[in-house]
């Protein structure tokens, strides 16, 4: 298809089941975390891998909670989930615990002292967006204070629909990328479908004496990973319309 001059396109009438997992294998299923002696005695640190699964609040604390457990051992852990703050406590007895945030994890200018098997700086596959865990340092539970999260259990709040020969490669993502065709937002529980339509006359992409012989699509994350929509069929429109170079 050749088009012509001052030719633009509309992403329109988008429709994507959500289909992901709160959880997701190999983007954000791991925790990194230490046990130490109160008052900076020794320690031992680990990794658990949590179940890719959609969860509430609730029901993910208690999977934390068996996980900490099985990879130390029996440590005895408690945890809780406020609904109304949204909140994770975690505690374990006679230990402190702190789930290391990824820049601690990354850059040794922090000297974290990692003791634990060893992981890949360059893809942690970190679960600390679903805790919030960003402060620094990481904040240390006990028994008499337990460590507090606030959960945000919805990993992926806008897809982003990239294509490396329909765009113009005027855009910009998060990640740097410039093949960006339309935003979409992430406005429906998981199980029910995301829709998007054209908002403004504004809203269209350049597509001037462009020749399109295929049209290949991603849909990805705010970090450029491909969502997974396991088979799951998902469609939209594109609209075609020659722009008023006067305006």
């Amino acid at each position: 298809m050749q088009l012509p001059d001052n030719c633009v396109f509309y992403v329109d009438d988008v429709s994507i089941p959500y289909a992901w997992h709160t959880v997701i294998q190999n983007v954000n299923d791991k925790l990194y975390f230490r046990l130490q002696l109160a008052n900076g005695g020794s320690f031992n640190d680990y990794t658990i891998t949590l179940d890719s699964k959609t969860y509430s609040g609730t029901q993910f604390t208690a999977m934390v909670v068996s996980k900490i457990t099985a990879a130390t051992s029996g440590a005895a852990t408690t945890g809780s989930y406020d609904t109304q703050s949204k909140r994770m406590s975690l505690s374990v007895a006679n230990l402190d615990i702190n789930f290391f945030t990824d820049n601690e994890l990354t850059d040794p200018t922090y000297n974290i002292a990692w003791s634990g098997t060893a992981y890949n700086v360059n893809n942690l596959n970190s679960a600390n967006e679903l805790l919030s865990n960003e402060q620094l340092p990481s904040p240390v539970g006990n028994t008499a204070s337990p460590a507090e999260y606030y959960l945000m259990l919805t990993p992926i709040r806008n897809i982003y629909m990239r294509s490396p020969n329909l765009s113009s490669f005027n855009t910009i993502g998060p990640d740097g990328s410039a093949s960006i065709i339309k935003k979409i937002a992430v406005n429906v529980p998981p199980g029910e479908m995301i829709t998007s339509y054209i908002t403004s006359s504004t809203d269209h992409l350049d597509c001037s004496r462009a020749t399109w012989k295929t049209v290949e699509i991603q849909l990805q994350d705010v970090n450029g990973n491909e969502i997974n929509l396991y088979g799951l069929n998902w469609s939209f429109s594109l609209l075609l319309d020659v722009a008023n170079p006067n305006i």
